[in-house]
């Protein structure tokens, strides 16, 4: 198997593991929303203490621990993302060493419509 056919093999893989993940993510932890919109913070604390019968006082704890928490959670995200970015754009500049220059053309332009959709996505997330 040649480089060409492994790469593409490769980014195929890694769509289709994104498109599986992101099937069971939304399945899994949106599906009983019903609504169009996200529950908000305090929404999901008050399910949270409802669901474990918290009383007041355990309720005001969890939630001081899950604000504590928050924070940290917001740093390993952008951590993540910043990862994440790193490597689709070496990813991006590996295939791009394979293009003829009318290819890298085809390639800026599916790379252009994939970063809108992404943005679209980030804009409504309950699309």
């Amino acid at each position: 198997m040649g480089l060409k056919t492994k790469t593409f093999i490769f980014v195929l893989l890694s769509f289709l593991l994104g498109l599986v993940a992101g099937g069971y993510i939304g399945r899994t932890y949106f599906a009983g929303q019903g609504g169009s919109h996200r529950p908000t913070r305090a929404a999901i604390q008050k399910q949270f203490a409802e669901r474990l019968h918290l009383n007041a006082s355990q309720a005001v704890k969890v939630d001081s621990i899950l604000e504590a928490f928050r924070q940290s959670f917001g740093q390993v995200q952008n951590g993540y993302w910043q990862t994440f970015h790193l490597k689709r754009d070496t990813l991006r500049l590996s295939i791009r060493v394979l293009l003829a220059p009318e290819q890298n053309k085809l390639f800026d332009d599916y790379i252009k419509e994939m970063d809108e959709r992404e943005a679209k996505r980030r804009e409504n997330p309950d699309r």
